[in-house]
């Protein structure tokens, strides 16, 4: 029988990943510092958040990273719990301790299970790569040379290494994925987050801007979730670091999805693109895992419909 784990649960893909597997009724345990799952209660009623086991810890913790997994006999790990872009800049110390040290601590209680832990996956990023203008055609390839231009990219970066000396000295399979621009319900902080807070924006009525521009690929946080899942049940023996593509999309089309979905308002943006990769090659990971991604006008569609639901209901509150 599976029984899963997911760190970073209050998190945005965190939720998402808790939402999915309490929806097919696999047993879940949530680890997070935070004692507020607000973004799960987003997605999950009362009963079906009574079916989850909320686990409160510190990925720092390797004890208690250790007792978790153990005390509950998880036999998969999908690996969340970091902290993004502007949080490692402001506290790189903290920042290596949490996405650095954090994801040790995960490997490290993994290999002491002696294989009750099958399958690990955990969140590296496209952070790993550098600008688009580095790579041909703005294309990066699971194999691309990374050149990470933050704390946040680097500290990733180390994962991917780190995985691979837990698999080649002792065996502890796992698979790294690199997603790349998030939106969906519960993206609500971090640098890109500015599209899926227009998108709430025009739930209420209102017009936003979007403080990015540029080309870049767009996941839905449920297709995110659902792959980081998949991964997990890889039962990897090795170490494999696949990017995850998706739809491609200038500003101005995201803009104009929004706009479309909610007739009257005009979302606005900047010039100034991510210095990110354009265009995610995810084929590697397309031959493990087969998960349909949404089209983006969909996707942003059904996110602005779930928070006009939300913001009927009194859930969630108009931005600003």
């Amino acid at each position: 029988m599976e029984r899963f784990l997911v760190t970073g649960s209050a998190g945005c893909i965190g939720a998402w990943a808790v939402h999915e597997l309490v929806r097919e009724g696999t047993p879940v345990v949530t680890f997070d510092i935070s004692d507020t799952p607000h973004r799960l209660r987003l997605l999950l009623d009362e009963d079906e958040l009574s079916a989850v086991r909320f686990r409160q810890g510190d990925i720092r913790d390797s004890e208690a990273v250790e007792a978790v997994i153990t005390d509950n006999r998880i036999t998969h790990v999908v690996h969340l719990a970091a902290l993004q872009v502007p949080f490692c800049a402001a506290d790189p110390v903290n920042g290596s301790r949490v996405n650095v040290t954090g994801t040790l601590n995960v490997l490290e209680a993994a290999r002491r299970t002696d294989g009750q832990v099958r399958g690990v996956t955990y969140a590296s990023s496209i952070g790993v790569f550098g600008p688009a203008d580095m790579y041909e055609g703005g294309v990066v390839y699971d194999d691309s040379p990374a050149a990470p231009a933050t704390l946040y990219g680097a500290y990733k970066q180390a994962n991917e290494w780190t995985a691979r000396i837990y698999s080649t000295d002792w065996g502890v399979g796992s698979v790294g994925l690199r997603p790349s621009v998030i939106y969906g319900l519960g993206r609500d902080q971090g640098l890109t987050s500015a599209a899926t807070v227009a998108m709430l924006s025009a739930a209420a009525g209102v017009s936003a801007h979007i403080t990015h521009g540029g080309t870049v690929t767009y996941q839905h946080a449920q297709d995110m979730a659902r792959i980081f899942i998949a991964a997990a049940r890889l039962d990897a023996d090795q170490a494999l670091v696949h990017n995850v593509g998706g739809p491609v999309a200038h500003i101005s089309e995201v803009a104009a999805a929004i706009d479309a979905a909610a007739p009257g308002i005009e979302t606005t943006y900047d010039d100034a693109p991510f210095p990110l990769p354009s265009i995610i090659d995810g084929a590697g990971l397309e031959q493990a895992v087969d998960i349909p991604q949404r089209p983006l006008a969909e996707g942003v569609a059904g996110t602005v419909e779930a928070f006009r639901r939300l913001l009927a209901e009194g859930r969630v509150a108009p931005p600003g």
